[in-house]
């Protein structure tokens, strides 16, 4: 599976956001959090852009009937997010729980009025969290087919991107790349894989040949894994470029926390 570029850079940006500017000088106000990291949005591949405080999705309700907010969204022609912020200590899988509801409620009502148009898109949920997870949060998130951005590991689309790349092997273990995409690849899907659209038929259809527990668990070990072999590679061919870019993302914070 190809991962967008778009994808990788925002999670890439929530990211470092989430790591430099999140977790220090205590929690940053939610509402703050919530506009810093809907601002990554603001970029030429989201030509459509929605943000925090909208009801629904680009003006369009829920399957439910029930008013979904939504911290930001954004599509354009390779892919489209939905975010989820939190900028609280203790993010618990009902939050996970929680936002893959929402997301699929406001999914199978575009899918049932624009079904050919829904499964040629490709969208993805994405939690943005100022503070680490546990293991649970973890896990949920990708049995759910949330896109966590945390403090303390790299994002599944990031690191894919990264692992994906043809020189890759040569700065990074090899096989150690190919088992992390073996197992990444299947939980990093779209909303559109994970839940097919049976146009003939007008159903959505979920595949029950997902990734087991085991297999979550081994992801897991691998997703930390690479990432402390990218942050070791990085300090030695590129010192302090995550930590400055960091920096400029925390004065997009205290700027939004200004005008909350």
């Amino acid at each position: 599976m190809s991962v967008p570029r778009s994808l990788a850079r925002l999670t890439q940006e929530a990211f470092v956001l989430a790591r430099y500017a999140g977790p220090h000088d205590g929690l940053p106000q939610g509402r703050a959090w919530e506009r810093a990291a809907s601002g990554l949005l603001i970029r030429p591949e989201f030509a459509r852009r929605q943000h925090a405080g909208t009801l629904g999705l680009f003006g369009r309700g829920s399957m439910s009937g029930t008013n979904h907010e939504i911290d930001g969204a954004g599509h354009g022609a390779e892919a489209g997010v939905w975010l989820e912020c939190k900028a609280r200590q203790a993010v618990d899988k009902t939050d996970v729980a929680i936002f893959a509801w929402k997301c699929l409620d406001l999914y199978r009502d575009v899918a049932r009025e624009e079904p050919e148009a829904t499964a040629r898109c490709s969208w993805w949920p994405i939690l943005v969290s100022s503070e680490p997870v546990n293991d649970s949060v973890r896990r949920s998130c990708l049995g759910m087919g949330v896109i966590l951005c945390e403090p303390q590991v790299m994002p599944l689309p990031m690191l894919l991107r990264v692992a994906g790349r043809p020189v890759a092997d040569m700065h990074l273990d090899e096989s150690a790349l190919s088992e992390f995409i073996r197992l990444a690849e299947p939980l990093a899907i779209p909303l559109q894989k994970r839940y097919r659209i049976d146009i003939r038929r007008k159903e959505l259809c979920w595949s029950l040949r997902e990734p087991a527990a085991a297999e979550i668990g081994d992801l897991l070990f691998r997703q930390e894994e690479l990432t402390g072999d990218i942050f070791d590679l990085f300090d030695h061919r590129s010192p302090h470029y995550f930590e400055r870019r960091g920096a400029e993302l925390a004065d997009r914070l205290h700027a939004a926390s200004l005008t909350v």
